[in-house]
């Protein structure tokens, strides 16, 4: 099996960076990510080329611009046994709560993540950003848009199956910021940051075609959004939403809206400030994909 190690890593997503690996579409591989809070011991001695570094890209042979890359998330093992919570001053929905800033060590013992010695939490592993390279100029590794990037949706672990459109050749897909646990919205700019073994498996999905990130669950089918406020993160999650609906179902716009307000959850994938991120999500079984 192929292996993009930690040290293959970039700092954007962009058609200018050169392949850690190339694969066949269908082939499962395995990427590992960076503990990037390893060094981060202070705010004023950031290590921020391991902060916005990013592991990858992979070159999907056979995908071409206008395709669109399904990737299976198989499996995410950490790569130690502990990972990191970092609480930042003036960061997040919480910033004003948060009067120093504060790093904690969190040890990861099987199925649970220990916070404290007196509470733990299920160890719900997820990868926070997850693009291809974009059209257009390089985007940082903090930016998202229609090539996906730093989504912070919790929904994207083992099990899941993203669809992202393919703007360049071999679509060039990279991932990091992977977390042993966060809370849906990361209201405090933090989830559980570790270093980990991600297994995944690319191919070129021929029933589905996305113009934006689409991830599939084994219960639900999430559109995606992005904004400078929560309503305008929210509005395009919702569209992208009816768009769907109105392709998938044959209805019209109406009807689409309907049931939309009838079995459609609209949540927050970060809340911590601009760019906002929202999903809208849709029980599976209403669209059988």
């Amino acid at each position: 099996m192929q292996r993009v190690t930690r040290n293959q890593h970039v700092n954007a997503y962009s058609a200018n960076n050169a392949p850690a690996i190339r694969i066949g579409p269908g082939e499962t591989f395995i990427m590992e990510t960076n503990d990037r809070f390893q060094g981060y011991t202070s705010p004023q001695d950031a290590p921020l080329d391991m902060l916005l570094s990013m592991t990858g890209p992979v070159y999907v042979a056979g995908s071409e611009p206008g395709d669109t890359l399904r990737v299976d998330v198989l499996d995410i093992k950490p790569a130690m046994g502990y990972g990191w919570i970092v609480a930042t001053p003036g960061r997040a929905m919480l910033k004003d709560r948060i009067t120093e800033w504060r790093r904690r060590k969190i040890p990861i013992e099987g199925d649970r993540v220990r916070f404290s010695e007196t509470i733990t939490l299920p160890y719900a592993p997820m990868i926070g950003r997850m693009g291809v390279a974009p059209e257009g100029e390089p985007r940082g590794s903090n930016s998202v848009g229609p090539f996906g990037g730093a989504m912070s949706n919790i929904a994207i672990g083992p099990g899941a199956a993203v669809y992202l459109p393919v703007f360049v050749e071999g679509g060039l897909l990279t991932i990091e910021d992977v977390h042993a646990v966060m809370g849906d919205g990361e209201s405090a700019s933090s989830g559980v940051e570790m270093g980990a073994e991600v297994t995944l498996r690319c191919d070129i999905a021929t029933n589905l075609r996305a113009e934006r990130p689409l991830v599939i669950t084994r219960e639900h089918i999430m559109t995606t959004g992005e904004g400078e406020s929560m309503e305008a993160a929210s509005h395009m999650a919702v569209n992208e939403m009816a768009t769907l609906l109105m392709r998938r179902l044959d209805l019209d716009a109406v009807d689409a809206a309907m049931l939309i307000s009838n079995a459609v959850d609209t949540r927050f994938s970060y809340v911590g400030g601009p760019p906002y991120r929202a999903k809208a999500v849709l029980p599976r079984s209403l669209l059988k994909l």
